[in-house]
This record gives C-alpha cells, structure tokens and sequence, in this order.
C-alpha cells in the first residue's frame, strides 16, 4: 500500500493503528540498519522480512512481510487473499549434462542470463540412486549418457510461457551457445537433451522430486537427516559456498546427496547421521554450528525455503540481535519484548 495510507492506519488509536504504526515507525528509523545486516537474497525467508517492509524507493508499505512466514510468532492468520498466477501453456526442458557437480553450480548464472524460469540441479550421488530406482525407466530416453564421458551433474533448466514462438526462441539461443561450449570444452558442459512434450518434463520433475525418498532408503542405521537442508545463498556465491560446504561433510567422512534450486540459491541436503548414536546426535549440533557460520559467511541464510523450527536459535547469526530486537520491540502490538536469547542446546532430546 502507499506510505500515506499506512501513516493514516497508524494514526488510529485501534490495536490494528499502533501495530502499523509500531512496524512502520521502527523499520524506517532502522532503514540503513536492515539494508546493512539482513542477507541479500532473491527469495526471502521464514517471516520478519524486514528488508522489503518498504520499497526501495520508500513509497510502499507492505506489513504482510513480517507477517508471511512468521510460525505464528507476531499473529494468527484466519484469512488471506491470494493471487493466482495462471499456468503457462508452454513448457520447455533442457536437461544439460555436466562433468562434475561443480560445473553444474557454476554454470547456473549463465542459464539464468538465458532467462530461464527455472534452473534445478542434481549431484552424481542422486543420480546413480535414480539409475537404481524404477523411476529412472520413465526418463532414461530424456537423460541419456554421454559417449565417453561420465555424467556426474545435471541441470534441469526450464522455459515457459504463453508464446509458443518466443518459448523455442530462447531454448535454441540456449542449446546454440551450450553447443558452442561443448566444442570448446568448456564450462565442463558435456552434452544437453531437449525435452519438449509436456508428459516428459512431468516425468523429469517426478525423478527430481523423488530424490529425497531415494536418499532416505539408503541402507544402514545412518539416515539423512534435516537439520540444515535448505540453506540459501545469493546464487552468484553458491558454488563457492557448496565447494566448502562439501569439505566440510566430507572431513567427517558424511554420506550425502544435493539438489535445489540453483537459480535462487537454494541447496537441499541432508547429511546421513545415525540418531541413536550419542556422538553423532552431538555431531549434528557441531555441524549446525558450522554450517551456520558458513552461510553466513557468504551472505547467505540457514532456512531459505522451509521453517525455522529449533534453529531459530541462530537468528542473531544472520539478523544481528540489536536489528532484529530494534524493529519488532513494541509497546502494545509486536513481539518481542526483549532481546531474543538464543537456545543453549539444539539436541533432539530423548522424551
């Protein structure tokens, strides 16, 4: 809404005016505060989005953005409104094959610059379980092996809209530059399979989701666990931040797979622990904590996709405590009243 019509609300002597009038005040007198401190990423996070209370040019007001995601922390919704976006009538996939997971997250940029809509990617280890599962027969033509070479990351980058013409425009102007980077051999791009009927890019979509299931039937005590799964980082980063990512499991001799949504940063992992054992239970905790300070690190945020739930605790991590405790203290609408103090323990606990 326009400023003027939340600085109305916010004159109301109403529980709803102090509650706008609290949100307004405290994020604009805190403007250069949030802009400095809260992470600067493409999709946001779990409610409290302080950043885009307000428009860059400070001429919109939007209070669902500390609402939206909140876990029930600030209020209760009973009702919303939502729009609905209308489904394309054309869809495109172009399955681009890869020497290692790497080249995978590193070329991403230069699908998203095709304007894609979407760009998903799968590791190796996912891979070779889907090859092991009856899911791989519905797609074994749309992802096909490459002569000589070992597949060992895929992108699924998807095109789509209503003009069927302007859809296969940017798919050929895509295939053409991945060709132009297979004959140079570069990019570690090794091969690229278009998939253009709409039953094939569900079945491509099923094997990508399927992914999870097929992590977690993997044998032994040890079971994927999500204590740090969706973390986000601005996409420009993220390869550099799985590469450490990566070296941090693997120093603990972990067994994991990674997919996710590389266009906004967003990795889905789900490193395999054994939860009866008590050294890995404090593993997990050692783990968070790390992943935690490496997120950060690269701008980025431990729940970039699903709720904060326990790890909570870490908020100050990436909010930094005085921001956060500064623009959501109120004296009658919004909590909290102090500042939060972070958990002393993340362990799951035996009840």
């Amino acid at each position: 809404m326009p400023v003027e019509l939340a600085e109305t609300l916010g004159k109301s002597n109403t529980a709803i005016g102090r509650i706008y009038n609290t949100v307004y005040q405290r994020c604009r007198e805190n403007r250069q505060l949030i802009i400095d401190k809260f992470p600067r990423l493409n999709r946001f996070l779990t409610g409290y989005d302080l950043r885009h209370v307000f428009n860059d040019e400070m001429t919109e007001f939007d209070l669902t953005r500390v609402l939206t995601g909140s876990e029930g922390t600030l209020a209760f919704i009973t009702e919303a409104r939502l729009d609905i976006t209308p489904l394309p009538k054309v869809r495109r996939l172009v399955n681009v094959k890869y020497d290692s997971f790497d080249s995978a997250l590193r070329n991403a940029p230069f699908m998203v610059e095709a304007r894609a809509l979407s760009v998903e990617t799968v590791d190796s280890k996912v891979l070779n379980l889907a090859r092991e599962d009856i899911v791989w027969h519905s797609v074994s033509e749309l992802i096909t092996d490459v002569p000589d070479k070992e597949m060992l990351g895929l992108n699924i980058v998807e095109f789509a809209g209503d003009d069927e013409a302007a859809i296969d425009a940017q798919v050929s102007a895509l295939c053409q530059r991945l060709d132009e980077l297979i004959a140079r051999q570069e990019a570690g791009v090794i091969g690229w399979q278009l998939c253009a009927e709409l039953a094939g890019v569900e079945r491509i979509y099923a094997m990508r989701k399927k992914a999870v299931g097929l992590l977690g039937n993997a044998k032994g005590a040890a079971k994927p666990i999500p204590f740090a799964e969706d973390t986000c980082v601005p996409p420009e980063h993220l390869a550099d931040y799985i590469a450490e990512f990566r070296a941090l499991l693997d120093g603990h001799g972990l067994s994991y797979g990674m997919f996710g949504h590389v266009d906004a940063g967003v990795l889905h992992v789900r490193p395999a622990l054994d939860m009866c054992d008590p050294q890995q239970e404090i593993l997990m905790k050692s783990l968070s904590d790390d992943v935690v300070a490496l997120t950060a690190k690269y701008g980025g945020l431990l729940w970039g996709e699903h709720g904060k739930g326990f790890r909570a605790e870490y908020s100050p991590a990436f909010f930094w405590r005085a921001a956060l405790w500064r623009t959501t203290q109120s004296e009658g609408g919004v909590r909290p009243a102090k500042p939060p103090e972070p958990r002393k323990n993340l362990s799951a606990g035996r009840h």
